[in-house]
């Protein structure tokens, strides 16, 4: 067995996955403003069923807080998540979003009810062995693990939060960052559109409180 870290001064391995979450979300955000989208035509986009967004985020809040839910946590975040991408189809990031969610649902299923850890990328991002074998979530993974590929095999040396993680953690801040950097624009050129043609394009970025279908960018095709 490689040599880990033998003290664990806190848990890293959990926390950071969200430090590559909000990496992503602010990246993608970076970008979509770049080219040429605005947090005013940000903040405008529909989104039909949020509560079922919301649902997904308390699911897997619940079996981060109490470890014995934590595989049925995952299944119904799935099932949330499966209900919003549905309903959000035109919304940028939202399948990989749910392909991830449903990805590690498998994996922790398949691996009675938790996420196997690989030790090697542990030693190499930083995370003590020790939290890994702690944690009522996550397991040491080896040679009886099943769907290994699909594990948290993925080293993230961030400072000071260290992170192994998956392919479904990969799919989900893929979504969030493509989220971010599409739905701006997509949402300014629907903003643009709906303006009268004798305004330009420079007042194309205001506030449109006289047309409240505006907020309804999503229901049209002349989005892409």
């Amino acid at each position: 067995m490689p040599h880990l870290r033998p003290k664990a001064p806190r848990t890293t391995h959990t926390t950071s996955v969200f430090v590559l979450l909000v990496l992503a979300l602010v990246g993608g955000v970076i970008i979509g403003l770049v080219r040429g989208g605005t947090l005013d035509a940000l903040v405008r986009i529909y989104v039909a069923r949020p509560w079922m967004f919301v649902a997904t985020v308390a699911a897997l809040s619940a079996g981060r807080l109490i470890p014995g839910l934590h595989a049925v946590s995952w299944a119904l975040a799935t099932v949330a998540v499966v209900l919003f991408a549905a309903a959000n189809s035109r919304l940028p990031g939202v399948g990989l979003l749910w392909a991830g969610i449903a990805l590690n649902t498998v994996v922790i299923l398949a691996n009675g009810g938790q996420m196997p850890v690989s030790l090697w990328a542990a030693e190499r991002a930083g995370v003590p062995a020790s939290e890994i074998y702690a944690s009522a979530r996550h397991t040491p993974g080896g040679d009886d693990t099943v769907l290994r590929p699909a594990t948290d095999v993925i080293p993230l040396a961030f400072p000071g939060a260290g992170s192994v993680v998956g392919i479904g953690d990969v799919l989900i801040a893929a979504g969030v960052g493509m989220f971010g950097a599409v739905a701006p624009v997509r949402a300014r050129r629907t903003l643009a559109s709906r303006l009268p043609p004798d305004s330009g394009s420079a007042t194309a970025r205001e506030p449109l409180a006289e047309e409240p279908a505006v907020t309804t960018a999503y229901r049209s095709s002349d989005d892409r």
